[in-house]
């Protein structure tokens, strides 16, 4: 790679960071889904043809992480064509954005974004349909215990001066 300006920015591109889960198969999506309800939070579906993963996206779900899960699912995969059919895409990139429910009416409330595809519609999208709030990762049971206990040797108090 020769540092010319398209290498420079091709470089950049794909070392950005990304949150964007990767669905290959049926298994992957039923854990997508359970992560999904877990933490309360709503699901972006990302279908498309082309297994890359775009760059609006990767910038979407850093902006937008802990608010909203993005998933990119390739139709070139034939793992994924069920899930296709199950949401009723028919080949053509499509956004889908599932509310968190909590129930199995998510197919009812399913909005698809029919914008234009440039990132202030994406971004207001997004913005949209996440959370207002990023949602904290709930602490371990372990970790509650130990902030509760109190060691031996802090509750003696010295008498002697």
């Amino acid at each position: 790679m020769e540092r010319k300006a398209d290498d420079m920015k091709q470089f950049a591109l794909d070392s950005m960071p990304s949150f964007v889960e990767r669905i290959s198969g049926s298994e992957d999506f039923e854990k997508f889904k359970k992560k999904a309800t877990k933490y309360g939070l709503p699901m972006m579906l990302v279908f498309s043809e082309n297994r890359l993963v775009m760059n609006e996206m990767k910038y979407l779900s850093t902006e937008f992480r802990r608010r909203v899960l993005v998933a990119h699912i390739s139709l070139s995969k034939k793992e994924n064509r069920n899930i296709f059919f199950e949401y009723g895409v028919r080949g053509q990139a499509l956004i889908s954005a599932v509310p968190h429910t909590g129930d199995e009416e998510e197919k009812q409330s399913l909005v698809t974004f029919d914008g234009k595809w440039n990132l202030h519609r994406l971004r207001s999208f997004f913005t949209e349909h996440a959370l207002k709030t990023e949602v904290k990762s709930q602490p371990k049971p372990d970790e509650t215990k130990k902030k509760e206990e109190v060691p031996p040797e802090k509750q003696k108090v010295k008498t002697e001066l």
